[in-house]
């Protein structure tokens, strides 16, 4: 028994190792390949997860720090504010001041604050006895010595033995604290000195140290230069930091990261402030970087390096992903092995699955076979952009649509910028952007792109995007068109209608005018068979004459040359204008135009383009209401922004099939040669174009048998708010979106400011040539210009060329000029703390320049 058992042992072993069983083999082999490309892939993204993260930790640090010490330069510039705000600050006041602070508490390293006093040598001694007369009797200036001035401690909180040792020590006597305070009261800014050893080391444990300054000033003495100030010196408020209390008190214990601190632009021992942790390293670190930190005057080297914890964190999976990959190996392994060992069904499953692909690939050649005939048909090119995997596929036709042959640009994401005209790649990108986060799947886009020989070649481009889940797009396919010849011909077009239009005018005008006088009897009268034709032919010459106005009309919009003047309007009258020039054609129709809950509100607008606007929807609607009817002009506020005038008649309606071309060019509901009601077909069009350039929108409603209310929506604009003078500062704010312009409005009031408030360059001008104001905030994009000119008026005029600005825009970057001064550019949306921060800087320093 014991020879068969392994007879067939034996056996079981052969069938594993024979040839047949090849595939289970190098299966076994391939999915050890994939572990180890697995396992590569994860050591590559770890490494790229701690770099990042190490990057972050380091950035963290460097900000902290910085943020400290500008906290405590706050404390100093607070202690500063008691001299300036008083003659004389006591030692109890100063205790006091301390004492709330709560230093030991909220800031941990900091040593204390102080106040150092300027003591000419001939006031030496009176001070001395000034200060003991205090009741300490044991003060003098140290170390002794003849100078030409002393700057000794006079106060210094918490008076504890180790501030106690520092008491009446002249800084001015040693060398690096001596040039961090003459810097100081020179520039008036604060400084920091280099690696100093304080006056309260008096225990064994020695720490790096450095001081802070803020100079002070005699008030009343001119501090326009260097020398001025010197001469102004009154003495200094400063704080001593001991740096390991410091940074431990900043960073606390950070168990990922050492750090490095030295004074100045090298790694010097001699200038090492800090260290976090003592002794050499067991290993090396698997990550460090060096920073550069400029701190009030002084550079701070910073090395910061990865401790063990650290490193173990982003490399601890390794031996978990070989266990499961070598398990998951051995496990296809045998399973693909007990496939093999069927022979006849393997063979039988793998020829299906031969026949299977074949057909596949059948059918994937016939699909790209009919995908290339089609789009040989079309001569469009086609383009893909994978944006999973940052790819970028253009056809041969796509390529040469701009005159380049397949590969000769290199492809990449940004590709479609780099061919695009310059001047059309801010609009691009925003309307990129918005379809890309809508919900669309589908788009259309007109885009002129650069040809290599240079000139621009006009581009239609339809897409697809395909999303994930969430509806982040993952891929971008679609196709080009060249519109080359399209817009030849549209131009052609054009030209033609223009021409023809100009070279009717002439003689039009001479038809109308003749066959008017005729009509009117200026030539005698006519025989009523004669006068009836005249007439019919002097209205059709007006007909003709609209026709051709409005075919011009829409040519200066096509070519761009339509200009308006955009001013402030009262809405009231204008309506009132727009009643009285439509009534004469009203009564030739018999209809009744009224004109009910007009708006009193200003807009603005072109006023003639407006008045052409209203005279189109009133002659719609005055033709299609029936003899006796009437027409409404009304008004209504959908919101507080905006206020929409309507025209309602009482017309048949539009048939549900007309409605989507309503707004269409020559579109009339009626287009059949026998129609009733005249027109161009162009007016809506026309009118359409109008609003939209003057910021607003159109629509209609109506019901079939129920007439119809055609309406436009414009922006209203509101009169400059004032704030009655109550002796705050006063602000000027220039917004024009209304929601906008009253939370800034509140912003700034609820500060304790009074705000004027304005909605366009031409009301500004107005504000600013008639009242001084403190500061003001600007929008870049106002109805009727740019902010730029504004800031450049602002800067050029002797009275406001001073005056703090405080740009507010939603644009993603600014057009900023080297000379600009005195400017905070904050970006939209904004909380009321950054404005009022970038207000309450900018008018610190248009008090103190530098």
């Amino acid at each position: 028994m014991s020879e068969t058992a392994t007879d067939a042992s034996s056996d079981k072993m052969r069938q594993v190792f024979h040839w047949r069983n090849g595939v289970a083999w190098l299966v076994l082999a391939f999915a050890l390949l994939v572990q180890l490309a697995l396992l590569h892939h994860l050591e590559r993204k770890e490494e790229r997860a701690a770099l990042k993260q190490f990057d972050l930790l380091v950035q963290t640090t460097t900000e902290t720090i910085r943020k400290r010490m500008v906290d405590h330069e706050q404390i100093l510039l607070g202690a500063a504010g008691m001299f300036d705000g008083s003659d004389e600050v006591t030692r109890d006041q100063w205790r006091n001041y301390n004492e709330r602070l709560q230093l030991s508490e909220r800031y941990p390293g900091i040593q204390g604050v102080g106040f150092a006093k300027t003591v000419p040598q001939a006031e030496l001694a009176t001070h001395v006895q000034s200060v003991r007369a205090e009741g300490l009797s044991d003060y003098d200036v140290a170390p002794p010595g003849n100078r030409d001035l002393y700057t000794p401690i006079v106060y210094l909180e918490p008076f504890n033995e180790r501030n106690r040792a520092a008491f009446g020590y002249d800084m001015f006597a040693e060398p690096i604290r001596r040039q961090a305070m003459l810097t100081a009261a020179e520039t008036g800014e604060t400084q920091i000195t280099g690696k100093v050893t304080l006056r309260q080391e008096i225990y064994r444990e020695v720490q790096a140290g450095i001081l802070m300054y803020a100079p002070l000033y005699t008030p009343g003495e001119p501090l326009d230069t260097p020398a001025q100030r010197l001469d102004a010196l009154y003495g200094f408020v400063f704080s001593p930091f001991r740096l390991d209390d410091l940074m431990r008190g900043i960073l606390g214990v950070n168990a990922n990261l050492n750090l490095h601190i030295y004074a100045g632009e090298s790694e010097s021992v001699e200038q090492m402030l800090y260290a976090s942790r003592e002794g050499e390293a067991t290993e090396e670190p698997k990550y460090s970087q060096v920073a550069k930190l400029q701190l009030y005057g002084q550079t701070w080297t910073l090395r910061l390096e990865s401790r063990p914890a650290f490193d173990q964190f982003f490399h601890s999976n390794k031996s978990l992903i070989v266990g499961l990959g070598t398990g998951l190996s051995a496990l296809l392994f045998f399973l693909t092995l007990s496939l093999s060992m069927r022979r006849s069904r393997a063979e039988s499953l793998a020829q299906q699955m031969t026949e299977h692909i074949l057909e596949n690939k059948r059918a994937l050649q016939l699909s790209e076979e009919r995908l290339s005939l089609a789009l040989k048909g079309s001569n469009d090119g086609l383009w893909d952009l994978n944006l999973d995997i940052g790819t970028f596929y253009a056809s041969p036709r796509a390529w040469h649509m701009l005159g380049y042959r397949p590969g000769e640009l290199s492809s990449d994401l940004k590709l479609w910028e780099r061919v695009m005209v310059a001047e059309d790649l801010p609009k691009a990108r925003a309307q990129l952007a918005r379809t890309m986060l809508s919900k669309v799947d589908h788009f259309t886009a007109e885009l002129r792109l650069q040809h290599k020989s240079g000139k621009v070649t006009p581009v239609l481009v339809r897409g697809y995007i395909q999303r994930d889940r969430s509806g982040q797009p993952l891929r971008i396919s679609g196709t080009s068109m060249d519109l080359t010849e399209h817009k030849r011909i549209e131009q052609m077009k054009d030209e033609f209608v223009s021409t023809v239009s100009h070279e009717l005018r002439t003689p039009l005008t001479s038809i109308s005018g003749a066959l008017g006088l005729i009509t009117a009897g200026a030539l005698g009268e006519s025989p009523p068979a004669i006068q009836q034709m005249l007439e019919i032919a002097h209205r059709n010459s007006l007909r003709l004459g609209y026709l051709i106005n409005d075919l011009l009309d829409m040519e200066k919009i096509t070519a761009g040359k339509m200009t308006f003047d955009m001013r402030e309007h009262s809405l009231r009258r204008l309506l009132d204008e727009a009643l009285i020039s439509n009534q004469a054609f009203a009564a030739h129709y018999g209809v009744n135009c009224i004109l009910r809950e007009p708006a009193n509100v200003n807009v603005w607008v072109d006023g003639l383009r407006l008045q052409q606007v209203l005279t189109n929807f009133l002659s719609n609607a005055i033709k299609y209401t029936p003899e006796g009817g009437e027409v409404t002009l009304h008004c209504s506020q959908p919101d507080g922004g905006h206020v929409r005038i309507s025209v309602t008649d009482q017309g048949p309606g539009i048939p549900p099939t007309f409605q989507t071309r309503v707004f269409e060019k020559f579109a009339q509901a009626d287009a059949s040669d026998s129609r009733q009601k005249g027109g161009t077909g162009l007016g809506l069009a026309i009118t359409k174009e109008f609003i939209e350039r003057m910021g607003g929108r159109v629509g209609f409603d109506t019901a079939e048998g129920n007439g119809t209310t055609f309406w436009c929506e414009l922006p209203i604009v509101e009169t400059a708010t004032l704030t009655p003078d109550q002796g705050q500062p006063r602000l000027l704010v220039i917004e024009d979106e209304p929601d906008t312009g009253r939370l800034l409005h509140l912003m700034l009031r609820d500060a304790g400011y009074a705000v004027d408030r304005v909605q366009s360059l031409h009301a500004a001008r107005g504000k600013l040539a008639g009242t001084r104001y403190e500061a003001m905030t600007l929008d870049m994009h106002l109805p009727d210009g740019s902010g730029r000119d504004l800031i450049d008026e602002v800067r050029n005029n002797l009275d406001t060329r001073n005056l703090p600005i405080i740009v507010i825009s939603a644009a993603s970057q600014f057009d900023r000029h080297p000379d600009d001064r005195n400017i905070a550019w904050l970006h939209k949306p904004i909380s009321a703390a950054q404005l009022l921060i970038a207000l309450t800087d900018s008018l610190e320093s248009n008090r103190h320049p530098s």
